[in-house]
């Protein structure tokens, strides 16, 4: 088992120990991979990956303990059982997980596609959204607030910095055809939610092997406005909303600082694309 828990809250860590409870009481033993730090976490998981001890794992936590995980979990075909218990939970809520202190570990899985982000120096799987331009400067501040009232940190965070907005050219391609933006919001997303329960991304789905992007054309701080202070997020049937998919997208701009799970990923030139069926979740059912 791995959790956080300095994540969500005293309410979440509370959820996460009487999950363990519960599932002891069902007689399965329960190894704590859970370390100090987030890094002490991925240290444990990764050495219990590669020696082969895990064929099951739960994850109780939000977006952030998902996206730590699956930098190991990827790909290895090892079933995952999420128990939402961190302020964001999108990533959970997108493959049709609802919260609960009895979790059945039995439940049929399904391979859920993730996104993986190259870039300069690194590669990193991204399970939801990647964000660029305005929200990622949501994103960073949404972060260094860090006060306890769960996902509406965002909407706080989105008013703070829009005095500051400015608009982004990037030139971008997707499969290989090139797109020019002068994007105010640009998400490309496996699923369809971001930031506690906006729908950046109101097409995809997490078995579809591909990858959504929407961009927020040419508008100023009033056009932006709506898509911030609503739940579409960016979905609404406006015209300054481009929506595309593919399987890849490159953004070739440099020097945009680009955010997947609410993460720093880095800053582009940066490549995403979908891996198909690439993490075994159990009791998965999206919409």
């Amino acid at each position: 088992m791995l959790r956080n828990p300095g994540g969500g809250g005293r309410r979440s860590r509370d959820r996460a120990t009487r999950i363990v409870g519960r599932l002891r009481g069902f007689g399965h033993t329960v190894v704590e991979l859970t370390g100090d730090s987030p890094e002490g976490s991925s240290e444990n998981l990764a050495a219990a990956v590669a020696a082969g001890e895990i064929d099951h794992i739960v994850l109780a936590g939000g977006d952030g303990l998902v996206h730590l995980a699956i930098q190991h979990l990827a790909e290895t075909g090892i079933r995952v059982s999420i128990a939402p218990t961190g302020t964001g939970n999108d990533f959970a809520t997108a493959v049709g997980i609802e919260p609960t202190d009895d979790l059945n570990l039995d439940a049929p899985h399904l391979d859920i596609d993730l996104l993986r982000a190259t870039g300069a120096e690194q590669s990193t799987w991204v399970a939801s959204i990647v964000i660029a331009g305005f929200p990622a400067a949501i994103n960073r501040r949404a972060n260094a607030l860090d006060l306890p009232i769960g996902s509406h940190i965002y909407t706080l965070a989105a008013v703070l910095e829009l005095p500051a907005f400015e608009r982004q050219e990037m030139q971008l391609r997707l499969d290989g055809h090139p797109i020019a933006t002068d994007s105010a919001m640009l998400a490309m997303g496996n699923t369809k939610l971001f930031g506690g329960g906006m729908l950046p991304c109101p097409d995809a789905h997490p078995t579809d092997g591909l990858v959504h992007l929407t961009s927020i054309e040419g508008v100023g701080r009033r056009g932006l406005l709506p898509h911030l202070i609503g739940r579409e997020g960016g979905t609404a049937e406006r015209p300054e909303v481009l929506r595309r998919s593919g399987i890849q997208i490159d953004i070739d701009t440099a020097g945009i600082d680009l955010w997947g799970d609410g993460e720093p990923l880095g800053q582009s030139p940066m490549r995403l694309r979908v891996v198909p069926g690439a993490l075994r979740v159990a009791g998965a059912n999206p919409a």
